[in-house]
């Protein structure tokens, strides 16, 4: 088999998939709703693993590209329990992508420990070759999750998939103080989404008066903008974000005065 032409097309799928739902963060951001994806990873196995795999498993190479089902992998990374459920139905809903299989281990741990919700999309490309249906596995999972599962593959690496029995206890242990971390996380998700965008609001409003300052010093004497410096250092200093709201709309009169904004 030429696999190098054959993975063209699946890191084809995967650099698609992966813009796709990078989009569907940014809309989301741009809306102003709070993103559930947080983050996007595309990968491709190399030679090498497909066909050791495929040894592994005894799956013949007529049947590596219809058994074979993570050659081709996208991993969405979420903030919150919930965001994993958002991003299932997000999925299922879309037409380009048919979901094959679904496996929900956020609600039923693997044995190992490792928390996750995987599916498996048949995904069409088309290349230069013409219209390819591409299998590529799906996994959603929150930052710790993907910390745990991080940990575990580097510790199952390291012993060659036989971690010994005391080490595979801490890691069971691990993942249940990550997923009481997740599910407290989520309780007070709200709250963290508002301290979140109250800090952003003061960032926005910070830099729009730095700007202002800024295009008031091309046209205003020196010695009144030094003044709306120092009046800024002291609000700052006040740590009030009312007083700060309070100095931004003072900022814009002055500005429109000047026909500057």
């Amino acid at each position: 088999m030429e696999w190098d032409r054959i993975l063209l097309t699946y890191k084809q799928a995967a650099d698609e998939l992966k813009a796709k739902f990078e989009n569907i963060s940014l809309q989301f951001t741009k809306l102003e709703h709070n993103s559930p994806i947080h983050r996007v990873e595309a990968r491709v196995k190399t030679i090498p693993s497909v066909l050791a795999k495929a040894r592994r498993k005894n799956i013949s190479m007529d049947e590596i590209q219809t058994q074979m089902w993570d050659i081709a992998g996208i991993r969405i990374i979420c903030r919150f329990v919930d965001d994993i459920k958002t991003v299932v139905n997000i999925i299922k809903d879309r037409q380009d992508m048919e979901i094959v299989e679904d496996r929900d281990y956020v609600a039923q741990m693997k044995p190992s420990g490792y928390r996750g919700y995987h599916l498996l999309v048949r995904y069409p490309v088309y290349t230069v070759m013409g219209r390819r249906e591409v299998l590529c596995e799906i996994q959603i999972r929150t930052l710790a999750m993907n910390m745990w599962a991080v940990t575990e593959h580097s510790l199952r690496y390291k012993y060659k998939g036989l971690i010994p029995e005391e080490i595979h206890r801490r890691l069971v242990r691990t993942a249940d103080a990550a997923f009481m971390l997740d599910t407290d996380t989520n309780v007070i998700k709200d709250d963290i989404l508002e301290a979140e965008k109250s800090n952003q609001s003061r960032e926005d409003i910070v830099l729009d008066i730095t700007n202002a300052i800024e295009d008031l010093s091309n046209i205003i004497e020196p010695v009144h903008v030094e003044g709306l410096y120092n009046k800024f250092v002291d609000v700052m200093g006040t740590n009030e974000f009312k007083c700060l709201e309070e100095f931004h709309n003072e900022i814009k009169v002055i500005a429109r005065a000047y026909k500057i904004r």
